[in-house]
């Protein structure tokens, strides 16, 4: 079999109004971070396999690997976090510091999940300051950015790594206890949950509420009755803090909880972030808090919190929006060479295009095919204007 024509798995390729669309999206949403103070990061696609590799998120988060001339093992990167992580600490940037990056991440998710394997990826990194104040300006930063791009209606899910991390530890959970736990969760399996708690009573009650601990963040007020955990407590007044001072900013209507939540990489170790829109059910945003992650590189915590935007989802879910933008009056000016300083003078309108068809018959089926509403034809004895929908000349 012949792959010359074929796409690996996960991929695809971005044309026309779709890849023109994830460029000014991208570049509106860099605008915006640079008038709040970030400063572009870029960093390698590909990098030695050590920076990426640790632990749980190795096996769930599979990377692409290769080998570099001297046979040391390289692998695109999954995610940007890491990469900044590793800047910052070799350089010896001091904080706070405010970043922003754009760039394509690379995952191997299995085929049956339909996630693409290359992703389009914005977000912030603040590393150092006041950890709440980081929180609060990561979330409502990336919450504007958004609304900048045309999305109102972005629902932004809070949790906690310590969560789960502290049940873990509370369970005396092996590594694949901790994964069949963390599997769970996501899928918010009831019956699994069940089966589960009987294996685990310590921590039952909770356990039993904590695949329906999602939602509005009113349910916070009685999640401390269900367990004695000194660090689950500390935990959820993180994220009663954070909800607050969200709150008194503006931004409580676009606020849930979800104390469940567990991210695939296993640095976070704060409060956690996943980002939808209310008009589906897709989840294009990620992140959280990370101190955890400079211990790779420095050998010490280092306070940190970030958010990633997948910028695909993004454009998917303008493409509703986009399609009511096109049925503005679009014109397409076909002339003869007689006529071409009419042409031109047409052309420097709002949503009037050039043909560069020979003929007429040529740019009537070009407007159609390109969703045209008005076809004017500009001729040394004058000029006609077509309705492209109906064919009707004036």
């Amino acid at each position: 079999m012949s792959w010359n024509r074929a796409l690996p798995y996960g991929t695809r390729d971005k044309l026309f109004g779709e890849s023109r669309q994830m460029t000014e999206t991208a570049y509106k949403m860099m605008a915006f971070f640079y008038t709040k103070g970030y400063r572009q990061i870029e960093t390698p696609t590909f990098e030695y396999k050590d920076v990426f590799s640790r632990g749980r998120e190795e096996r769930e988060q599979r990377l692409y690997q290769f080998f570099d001339d001297r046979g040391r093992t390289l692998a695109l990167r999954p995610d940007m976090t890491l990469p900044i992580g590793r800047v910052v600490s070799t350089i010896g940037l001091k904080g706070p510091l405010k970043l922003t990056y754009s760039g394509k991440v690379f995952r191997v998710f299995d085929d049956y999940t339909g996630k693409n394997n290359e992703q389009m990826q914005t977000g912030i990194e603040i590393i150092g300051g006041d950890p709440l104040k980081a929180e609060v300006e990561a979330v409502a930063t990336v919450i504007q950015s958004l609304q900048t791009v045309g999305l109102d209606d972005t629902i932004i899910e809070i949790g906690h790594a310590e969560i789960y991390q502290s049940l873990c530890r509370e369970l005396g959970l092996d590594e694949e206890q901790r994964l069949h736990f963390a599997s769970l969760l996501t899928s918010k399996s009831l019956s699994g949950i069940r089966a589960f708690a009987a294996e685990h009573p310590q921590e039952k009650a909770f356990l039993l509420e904590l695949p329906r601990l999602f939602g509005e963040t009113s349910l916070l007020t009685h999640v401390r009755g269900l367990t004695t955990s000194r660090s689950i407590h500390q935990a959820i007044d993180r994220i009663e803090a954070l909800v607050y001072q969200l709150t008194l900013l503006g931004y409580g209507t676009a606020l849930s909880v979800d104390l469940g939540m567990v991210q695939t990489f296993e640095y976070y170790t704060g409060v956690i972030f996943r980002g939808y829109a209310t008009s589906s059910a897709t989840e294009f945003l990620s992140g959280g808090r990370y101190d955890d992650l400079f211990q790779r590189f420095e050998g010490q915590k280092r306070a940190a919190v970030g958010v990633g935007v997948n910028l695909d989802e993004i454009v998917r879910l303008k493409q509703q929006q986009s399609e009511l933008t096109n049925k503005a009056i679009r014109t397409l000016i076909h002339y003869e060479e007689a006529a071409v300083v009419d042409a031109l003078k047409r052309a420097q309108g709002p949503l009037n295009e050039l043909s560069v068809c020979e003929t007429v018959v040529e740019s009537r089926e070009y407007a159609l095919e390109h969703g045209f509403q008005t076809l004017v034809i500009c001729q040394k004895d004058g000029v006609t204007t077509e309705s492209v929908e109906k064919g009707e000349t004036s």
